[in-house]
């Protein structure tokens, strides 16, 4: 007898706090980007993963609760660490882990979606802000 695992789409602010929580559990031991949250960022759960509950929420479910400059955040920490596509790609790689194992539907898609739009934004801008004469 075979057990059926049943997917159901993000649809609360919890669903994003599950997603969330355990995408940062992968993140904090992986061997590319781990380093980055535990001795760059010097990664500190109970604030880092609020503003990413909050930005995610934001994105998918249309909330408000999100105030923060994103792209500041990466070029800011592209000057302490410097972040290339592999970052970016590793990220991505357990993101879309963390949604497939726990989600499935129109916003565990659109999650996926925003995360390589992301990915092509903040790469391009960060690439801009190595120039001495960048203006954000």
């Amino acid at each position: 007898m075979s057990i059926i695992n049943i997917r159901k789409d993000i649809e609360t602010r919890e669903d994003i706090r599950l997603l969330v929580e355990n995408f940062y559990r992968k993140v904090a031991d992986d061997e590319i980007i781990g380093e980055i949250f535990r001795d760059v960022l010097v990664f500190k759960w109970e604030t880092h993963i609020p503003v990413m509950i909050d930005f995610w929420e934001t994105v998918l479910l249309g909330g408000a609760s999100y105030r923060g400059n994103t792209m500041r955040v990466h070029i800011d920490l592209d000057k302490k660490h410097r972040l290339s596509p592999v970052h970016f790609e590793r990220w991505k790689k357990l993101f879309f882990e963390t949604i497939d194992e726990h989600f499935a539907g129109i916003k565990a898609d659109e999650a996926k979606k925003r995360s390589e739009l992301m990915e092509t934004l903040m790469l391009t801008k960060i690439g801009q802000s190595r120039n001495p004469n960048f203006i954000q």
